[in-house]
């Protein structure tokens, strides 16, 4: 092979790594982009709710610490996953990744959290019934309330987020002081009945 046929070779191999590298982290990432949410009320709150992402959703806690969230007026619906910290009666343990619902209100808190949102108050209940397959989530038989934390039907928005918790000195093992809540991504198309 002579230089010229090496050098279009390195410039054909450099092309496409530049087109599938963007693909690649694309598909990888791609659970975290709600391409279709579809959420539908009845009465006074939201009745169920249907998510399609870009990409396959992880289960395993390969992801890392994210979930899905329908902002109502009164609270937040979410159905989220993450290791390291117990918060749901539907994991066995602190390392369960498992899928839960909790109903949440955040707020600021700028000394942990700097300009992103902090769950101020959470429920250990899992309200509702979840389903998480391939790119789909689907929520329904969401109560009015969960331990005092209520949602209505006045939707504002359906996202997907990562977690960012904050352990004292930075130790997993040590005391939770907060949990973040970044790259908050509205769905692209929201319909809501």
């Amino acid at each position: 092979m002579n230089l010229i046929s090496k050098n279009r070779l390195i410039l054909g191999i450099a092309a496409m790594l530049v087109i599938v590298s963007p693909m690649a982290v694309w598909a990888a990432t791609g659970f975290l982009t709600i391409r279709d949410a579809a959420v539908v009320t009845s009465g006074d709150r939201v009745d169920r709710a249907a998510m399609t992402t870009r990409g396959n959703i992880p289960k395993d806690g390969s992801g890392g610490a994210f979930g899905y969230g329908i902002i109502t007026s009164a609270g937040i619906i979410v159905t989220t996953t993450h290791k390291g910290v117990l918060d749901s009666e539907l994991q066995s343990g602190p390392q369960d990744p498992v899928f839960h619902n909790h109903y949440v209100l955040l707020g600021p808190n700028p000394s942990k959290c700097g300009n992103n949102p902090s769950v101020i108050d959470i429920t250990f209940d899992s309200p509702g019934q979840l389903a998480v397959g391939n790119t789909n989530v689907a929520l329904k038989d969401l109560p009015k309330s969960s331990e005092g934390i209520s949602q209505s039907n006045n939707v504002q928005n359906v996202v997907s987020f990562k977690l960012d918790p904050k352990f004292k000195n930075n130790n997993p093992n040590d005391e939770l002081e907060a949990v973040c809540v970044t790259d908050i991504t509205p769905a692209q198309n929201k319909v809501v009945k």
